[in-house]
């Protein structure tokens, strides 16, 4: 089943073309992931599939009554706001706290925790209204190579323990095309796309991705 599908979907923000012709499918239970360089447009593609903000062009259909999960990129708390990473949270699942190593930390006021932490108690509010599609932008930051192992291998643990959906933005490629069932190259518009095995040799994967350039110079 489909969750989510952009067809001929287009961005332009103060006038610059951030995103063209891109269409795709979000289906249940996989773990779909847009890699691509910075300014390649996945970030505002994830903030149009949460409904953040309207394409220029093109249509977005969703599954009707659909919970969706976000862990941003960033996020910047005002330090004079006082609220613990609990309180922050919600409703917390203290199974899936343990499992991050977050538990000593709920009591902690969030600003004075640390990025690692910070992104742990992201994806845990992320997960707090039960979500049918998470989105998670960039989220391994901060966490070092032991920490982003363990960060995907709970993420395939919550996928198939709660049966949800996933969508990651990431630059960890080597990692991510372990983990991931979809993957869509993105620099503006799809590059490519297929499963991990069936992309690693693609032409403009390579191109993409071996010298970190994308060149303009194939067919759509």
């Amino acid at each position: 089943m489909t969750l989510i599908e952009l067809k001929n979907i287009g961005l332009k923000i103060a006038g610059k073309q951030v995103v063209e012709s891109v269409s795709l499918q979000i289906k249940r239970g996989k773990i779909t992931t847009l890699i691509g360089p910075n300014g390649g447009g996945k970030t505002s593609l994830a903030r149009i599939i949460l409904d953040l903000i309207q394409p220029t062009t093109g249509k977005v259909l969703r599954m009707q009554k659909m919970r969706l999960g976000y862990m941003p990129q960033k996020l910047t708390i005002e330090k004079s706001i006082p609220i613990s990473a609990r309180d922050f949270v919600g409703t917390v699942d203290h199974k899936l706290a343990k499992r991050l190593n977050v538990e000593k930390v709920l009591d902690e006021q969030i600003h004075t925790i640390s990025g690692g932490q910070l992104q742990k108690i992201l994806f845990l509010r992320a997960l707090a209204g039960e979500p049918d599609l998470i989105v998670l932008d960039e989220p391994t930051q901060y966490l070092d190579v032991a920490g982003i192992h363990d960060f995907y291998q709970i993420i395939e643990e919550v996928r198939k323990e709660r049966r949800c959906t996933i969508l990651l933005i990431s630059h960890d490629l080597h990692l991510v095309m372990q983990k991931t069932d979809l993957v869509f190259c993105v620099n503006r518009h799809i590059c490519c796309h297929g499963h991990p095995d069936d992309i690693n040799q693609h032409p403009e994967y390579l191109s993409l991705f071996g010298v970190y350039q994308h060149h303009h110079n194939h067919r759509h």
